[in-house]
């Protein structure tokens, strides 16, 4: 999964794609579908942490990973899509992204409440599931950043969404905290110093592939 996501990121940086353009109503139904995604995925965490059955811990990270290769399709097809001036199919996005960012929230939350048990239950997760997280996180970066894109810069759901955007941020960096044994200000930096040598996101801009 690593290979296939950076082999992405790295077409999408070098190669320009010719595709049709996203619709608002498009835009919206993915970011309420991933949403969907997201929350499956925090009930299955919730769910092996009451159990402490380690068997689905593997359905974990193929939720996560069909998240991320969702994001990168759907930022491709953003490129052409132009910023979106009619107020109701803004809300209608902003409230998709809105339950999105809900959805990651409640996700990270539940890792983050149930590292110590899937530690316990099986001692891959403690490396396995900050890589996992890190890699989603570098994906809906860049989603996140087009969608943001798409909002006028003088219009409240841009601020709001660059805030909820933070959330998101922090929530991640929690989650990986959670499941770094020696957790200290050293890995603070180390953390964020993995997450600038990666294809940084912001590089994914829209109408630059």
């Amino acid at each position: 999964m690593h290979r296939l996501f950076f082999s992405f990121m790295a077409l999408c940086l070098y190669t320009h794609w010719a595709v049709a353009a996203l619709t608002s109503g498009e835009i919206a139904n993915s970011l309420n579908e991933l949403a969907q995604q997201g929350f499956a995925a925090k009930d299955l965490v919730l769910e092996i942490n009451s159990t402490a059955d380690a068997g689905p811990i593997p359905d974990i990270y193929t939720k996560m990973d069909t998240m991320v290769a969702v994001v990168l399709t759907d930022v491709n097809f953003m490129t052409n899509t132009p910023i979106i001036t009619d107020q109701a199919e803004e809300q209608d996005v902003y409230e998709g992204y809105s339950n999105f960012v809900q959805s990651l929230l409640e996700l990270m939350g539940a890792l983050s409440s149930s590292a110590a048990q899937l530690k316990s239950i099986n001692e891959t997760t403690m490396n396995k599931v900050p890589s996992e997280i890190r890699i989603l996180q570098t994906a809906i970066d860049a989603y996140f950043y087009n969608v943001i894109g798409l909002f006028p810069a003088n219009s409240s759901y841009n601020a709001q969404a660059n805030n909820q955007k933070a959330q998101v941020d922090t929530h991640c960096f929690q989650a990986v905290w959670a499941f770094d044994r020696g957790y200290s200000n050293g890995n603070q930096a180390t953390y964020q110093a993995r997450r600038n040598s990666s294809l940084h996101s912001r590089r994914i801009k829209r109408g630059s592939l």
